[in-house]
């Protein structure tokens, strides 16, 4: 049986070409970062949102409201740090657009229309915005 889901990292093509996912769990998210590709295999491979057994729920996924309504956070605890990606989920793709974390403060890297904006990038031009999740 394959893949129920496939998720996908920002590339920044604009501003040098760098993978903004896999960037941030090699740096300030890496003591996440084990989670994150744990929790990522189990939702490739889990039943949709609202099936029996399905990942797509708390306390595995949040669904966010708000200005980020449509967008889901993976998120895990370590040392009172909060790391979340955040990605948003169309069809049977993820699209994973950024990453964020909470200690005392919310805090990401970007803003809900430049989150959008990254997500039409990668509908749009997937060869340049985007590539499949990467796991190292």
């Amino acid at each position: 049986m394959g893949k129920e889901f496939t998720f996908y990292d920002y590339i920044d093509a604009d501003v040098g070409g760098a993978n903004i996912i896999r960037g941030w769990l090699n740096g300030a998210g890496k003591p996440a970062k084990a989670h994150f590709s744990r929790m990522i295999g189990y939702l490739e491979n889990s039943s949709p949102a609202g099936s029996q057994d399905s990942f797509w729920r708390d306390p595995y996924v949040w669904h966010l409201h708000g200005e980020w309504k449509s967008f889901i956070e993976i998120r895990k605890k370590v040392d009172r740090v909060q790391y979340r990606l955040i990605g948003k989920v169309e069809k049977r793709n993820v699209f994973l657009v950024s990453w964020g974390y909470h200690k005392g403060v919310w805090s990401t890297d970007i803003n809900h229309q430049t989150a959008k904006e990254r997500v039409a990038k990668m509908n749009n031009n997937p060869e340049r915005y985007s590539t499949e999740h990467d796991y190292r």
